[in-house]
């Protein structure tokens, strides 16, 4: 299942830091970059669709709107840093509209070893620490990997059909729908939207959808009629049948756990 992290999409120097132990991330996307590093263990990477596997010391960097996912070893602990471009303006303009053909890069001397020290083992960086460390990161990514140009347009119209769809997901819409608005041919839109995020419409707004209910599920007292309907599913059965295909459990035994 493919999701859209909103929150990794934000701009304005926004960055999280978050070190994981054995923690899967199924297949995600957001416009922020996103850098990991191996702190032990061993990391599949899956970065559009091409496998890749991170060994202690080894980096990993996604750039916007690639579509991927995390699935580490026994006893791996890894560190994830997810960034916006602001903090490397002169590196995004180099990867605009490109696509890389690699992904994981290894840093040595006395490189790796300010990296570690001010970057990896530092909680709360500076903004001029920042800076420093992912520009050094970013030119050897760059000696590493060879940039190709993307899809014409092919960034703004992720933007574009994420924008639309996170703003009008409680509502009953189409694929068409979304053409339509965006000035797209239908069959055009069809084949786009799957080449983009190999997922179905139906699937991918329903993961919208599934955030906003698990949110009402937390924070209100609505009963499940109203948090389907609230969150755009057209029924309570679709609810409760992606809820549980989804998250394991039934959105009552969700609302339960979530209030112990």
């Amino acid at each position: 299942m493919l999701f859209h992290q909103s929150i990794n999409s934000s701009s304005n120097f926004n960055y999280n830091i978050e070190v994981y132990e054995n923690d899967i991330w199924e297949h995600h996307f957001h416009k922020n970059l996103e850098l990991i590093y191996v702190l032990n263990g061993m990391v599949e990477c899956t970065v559009n669709d091409k496998a890749y596997k991170l060994c202690e010391g080894e980096f990993g960097l996604c750039l916007p709107y690639d579509i991927h996912s995390y699935i580490p070893n026994e006893n791996t602990k890894y560190w994830v840093l997810v960034f916006s471009e602001d903090f490397v303006r002169y590196f995004s303009k180099k990867i605009l509209n490109k696509t890389a053909n690699g992904y994981s890069f290894c840093l040595k001397g006395e490189v790796k070893d300010y990296i570690i020290a001010r970057l990896i083992n530092n909680d709360n960086p500076t903004v001029f620490t920042l800076k420093s460390c992912l520009y050094a990161i970013c030119e050897e990514y760059l000696h590493t990997v060879t940039l190709e140009d993307k899809n014409r347009n092919h960034l703004e119209s992720v933007s574009k059909i994420v924008d639309y769809i996170a703003e009008n997901h409680t509502q009953k819409i189409t694929l068409s729908d979304v053409a339509r608005q965006l000035g797209y041919d239908y069959n055009y839109m069809s084949r786009h939207f799957k080449n983009i995020f190999n997922i179905s419409f139906t699937d991918f707004i329903n993961m919208y959808r599934l955030e906003t209910a698990t949110k009402l599920l937390d924070e209100t007292d609505n009963n499940i009629t109203e948090i389907a309907l609230e969150s755009g599913f057209q029924s309570v059965r679709s609810f409760h049948s992606f809820f549980k295909k989804t998250m394991g459990i039934s959105p009552t035994e969700y609302k339960k756990a979530s209030r112990k």
